[in-house]
């Protein structure tokens, strides 16, 4: 009996782990919403004030879901040998969990796609901006850069339900 709880209980952790990871996927995914939208306005200080700000905002929301798929994979680890025939005893709790990986995924994909459009918008602005502020900017380029290669890492490593 003690075995089946501590299964249950590291299924209930898995899903409070997804539900973590996808509000830290939705902010991430309004922060790049609002990024697009100061890139269409016009160019000021205030502007790169806010872009900085909001890629620092971005990057505390990216180390929380790298940590969340860190926990992840470490308490989903622990039970996978006994995943399949425990997973039969909690079939709801199961399927919880597979449409919570579903849904970040679906995210996941959302946010690619923003960053893509953000960084086409970014293209564009930086072309009609001074060479100092537009050579400010290429860290947060490569901080997008840097997000969608560890999307496409941690999707490569997910386990498959």
């Amino acid at each position: 009996m003690e075995q089946n709880e501590q299964f249950e209980t590291k299924l209930n952790i898995l899903a409070d782990i997804l539900a973590q990871k996808r509000e830290a996927l939705l902010a991430i995914l309004a922060i790049s919403e609002n990024q697009e939208n100061l890139y269409n306005s016009p160019a000021t200080n205030e502007r790169r004030g806010f872009l900085l700000e909001m890629g620092k905002q971005k990057q505390v929301h990216i180390d929380e879901v790298l940590t969340c798929d860190e926990v992840f994979q470490g308490i989903f680890g622990s039970i996978s040998g006994i995943f399949e025939q425990m997973g039969k005893t909690y079939p709801g709790q199961v399927k919880a969990l597979q449409r919570a990986i579903g849904e970040v995924l679906e995210l996941d994909i959302k946010i690619r796609a923003q960053e893509e459009k953000t960084k086409s918008v970014a293209r564009v602005a930086w072309g009609t901006l001074g060479k100092a502020e537009a050579a400010a900017k290429e860290p947060t380029a490569a901080g997008k850069n840097y997000l969608l290669e560890q999307y496409r890492n941690n999707n490569r490593n997910r386990p498959k339900n």
